[in-house]
């Protein structure tokens, strides 16, 4: 099992396949996902997501999320995503 890879706000990711902008870093141990990441350049959307010790995955796979664009705490982490990806 790997650590868990240290991201920040704006950092982008890929989450099962999909480029995703962190918006939230949360404790390891939080019940809702280890983050909170937007993704959808089209139809922006947040999810939670979680390390699984080898990877990122989605908390609740098939899950749509929210519609990020509608929330304003989410309003920089859209931009940062219809900016385009720079996934490491």
């Amino acid at each position: 099992m790997k650590e868990r890879p240290a991201v920040k706000p704006h950092d982008w990711i890929r989450v099962d396949g999909v480029s995703c902008v962190v918006a939230v870093v949360r404790d390891p141990t939080d019940p809702l996902g280890d983050l909170e990441v937007v993704f959808d350049r089209q139809k922006p959307a947040n999810v939670d997501v979680k390390w699984t010790g080898e990877e990122w995955a989605f908390c609740r796979p098939g899950d749509l999320g929210g519609y990020a664009d509608r929330y304003p705490r989410l309003s920089s982490f859209v931009r940062t995503l219809k900016a385009g990806p720079h996934v490491r």
